[in-house]
């Protein structure tokens, strides 16, 4: 074999993971011992090997300097190789190697972990002489070292030169050695910290699992966490809105005094750095007493606080509040740590929102209850049905679009035995709760006054006196009532801003319109009323907006004239009222191709038979 050009060999070692170098941690536990990574067997035959190779002797230590492994016994090692080296046709170089350097010169190549030493591969003083290269035998290192291509390239060119220079290519090989152990090791390491994290993650969440409260679950993330991290103090803030801007205010602590946690409030535009937190940032105080950052530095030297970490806790995107850890010395929090009380903030702000989640499902399921009372109670106040009135066909249909309606139609027998119907039909601006309140005021006010008073007009303005004086700007209730003399047909109305009667007489539609404006808006409007007689064979369609307003899924209302157009021919094929009601809503379903209804939708249909 032709052998390269031999360089001089670096005796720095080559660049190991990021982890192997910079300060030591301070707060985590320490890595571990190199055996805890990679088993003493694995660790003989490394050091074995590397004696056949290069037959320089090498023995592994711990951090102390103790030996790991056995002396390699060269010569059984040499005759092994040897028998390998017939079995798999070893090419053997062609030139021996120069003796070493310094024959009493003992190098040593570190193993580190996360700053941390954890053993390391020493060049005993004194060598033997070096043999001829085995390249094959360097490939079997490799592959129980579990190196990849390029690590086993690097690997294989250190050989090389150790195989066919001097003492410096072996020492060159010995670091590419102790630095395919330290990934090795490194792997492992960062294996181990994932385990520890999931863990602490684990035992947090099932900590804080069972509790039926927010409050609870926040007394027991502060133990859980103090325990996990081992730390003096934690404390858990939320945010609240204040006139001064928004307040992290203390929901539970472990470890610190009262006197301490009254100091004062704390303003997130007040501080930067808990604005900083909130953002997303981690941040580190190593010592309280003396750094700007603090706002009460005098009493974090009374409570024998030494450092800080504080992250946010933030949910997707939005701040919940923040943690804070202290100690009672100084303390560096590593990267594993940060990282693990950040995932602990994610955990703790996934509780905190599924909790108040499950808070407001338990109050808007009370709500829901009361709702569904209060549109039972609502259902009531509309007719059963209407009433038989000799001579009249008459039907009325009540779709809301909500569970509470600010529609509402009613029939009023009025007279000393009930001779003149009343017919009445409204809709109150909005929907749910208010609205429904609204119609129950003003179907009140109306039966009131209808008792007390002939003229409709005057029905229609004390209705208006009093809906104005109950209701604010913006609340209103259009409203059509009339009377119904059966016997000779006469129809006397008045409508306050409703949608117009619609009536079909003789193939013609006539708006009934008479009246004023809306109820509710100005107490001293005026009222006119409206007089037709009926006729036999004559329609009567009263209706709320929600029929003509009805919306397609194109945004397209349905409006008056497919209304009207179906009316005319209903009038024209002398259908019964309850068939008109029904053609016209399912006019307005067919029209909405299964839209979802945003108004409530009331029908009220008279047929003079």
């Amino acid at each position: 074999m032709t052998r390269p050009p031999q360089p001089t060999p670096p005796f720095d070692p080559p660049s190991a993971p990021p982890t192997a170098g910079g300060p030591p941690p301070t707060g985590g536990a320490l890595p571990g011992a190199l055996t805890d990574f990679v088993d003493r067997h694995t660790l003989q035959e490394i050091q074995d090997a590397f004696t056949s190779v290069t037959q320089l002797r090498a023995r592994i230590l711990d951090p102390a300097g103790a030996p790991v492994t056995r002396p390699t016994d060269a010569a059984q090692r040499f005759a092994s190789d040897l028998a390998f080296e017939q079995l798999v046709d070893v090419v053997v170089g062609d030139a021996d190697p120069p003796p070493p350097d310094d024959e009493h010169a003992r190098f040593v190549a570190p193993i580190s972990v996360a700053g941390v030493q954890i053993g390391a591969i020493a060049i005993e003083p004194g060598t033997a002489d070096i043999a001829p290269d085995r390249l094959d035998a360097l490939d079997h290192l490799a592959r129980d070292l579990e190196l990849d291509p390029v690590q086993r390239a690097e690997l294989r060119d250190g050989a090389e030169l150790a195989f066919g220079t001097n003492r410096g290519a072996a020492i060159g090989f010995l670091y590419l050695i102790a630095n395919a152990i330290t990934r090795q090791c490194y792997e492992q390491y960062q294996s181990q910290q994932r385990v520890r994290e999931l863990s602490v993650l684990y035992g947090i969440s099932r900590a804080v699992a069972g509790h039926e409260t927010l409050d609870q679950v926040l007394c027991t993330a502060v133990e859980s966490v103090r325990d996990a991290m081992q730390v003096k103090a934690v404390v858990i803030r939320l945010l609240h809105d204040t006139p001064e801007g928004p307040e992290l205010r203390r929901e539970a602590s472990s470890g610190l005094s009262d006197d301490y946690l009254k100091k004062g409030r704390l303003l997130v535009n007040r501080s930067e750095m808990m604005a900083a937190a909130l953002r997303g940032e981690v941040i580190q105080i190593n010592d309280m007493p003396t750094d700007p950052r603090v706002f009460f530095p005098a009493q974090a030297t009374e409570e024998g606080l030494a450092s800080m970490l504080c992250v946010g806790v933030i949910y997707e995107g939005r701040a919940l509040g923040s943690l804070q850890l202290f100690t009672q010395t100084p303390r560096r929090f590593d990267d594993f740590e940060t990282d693990l009380v950040r995932g602990i903030a994610q955990l703790l702000a996934t509780a905190i929102e599924k909790k108040r989640l499950d808070q407001t499902r338990h109050e808007n399921r009370a709500i829901l209850r009361q709702l569904h009372l209060a549109a039972s109670v609502q259902q009531r106040m509309l007719p059963d049905h209407p009433p038989a009135i000799p001579g009249y066909d008459l039907c009325a249909r009540y779709v809301p679009s909500y569970e509470l309606s600010g529609d509402f139609y009613d029939f009023i027998e009025l007279g000393p035995h009930g001779e003149t119907l009343g017919i009445a039909i409204g809709d109150v601006v909005g929907k749910g709760v208010a609205a429904s309140l609204m119609m129950a005021g003003a179907r009140a006010s109306l039966r009131a006054f209808a008792q007390d008073v002939y003229d409709l007009d005057e029905v229609i303005s004390r209705v208006n006196v009093n809906m104005a004086r109950d209701t604010t700007v913006g609340e209103f209730i259009t409203l059509w009532y009339g009377t119904l003399e059966p016997t000779s047909g006469r129809l006397t109305y008045c409508s306050a801003g409703h949608e117009p009667g619609l009536l079909i007489r003789r193939g013609v539609i006539h708006r009934l319109d008479a009246g004023g404006m809306i109820a509710g808006i100005d107490a001293d409007q005026d009222y006119e009323k409206g007089v037709w007689n009926l006729e036999p064979g004559d329609l009567l369609l009263l209706h709320t907006d929600g029929l003509s307003d009805a919306m397609n899924t194109q945004g397209q209302r349905l409006g008056r004239a497919p209304v009207e157009q179906l009316l005319l021919d209903a009038a024209a094929q002398g259908v019964d009222a309850c068939e008109v009601a029904n053609r016209l809503l399912s006019l307005v379903h067919e029209h909405g191709d299964n839209a979802r209804k945003t108004d409530d939708t009331t029908l009220v249909v008279l047929r003079r038979v």
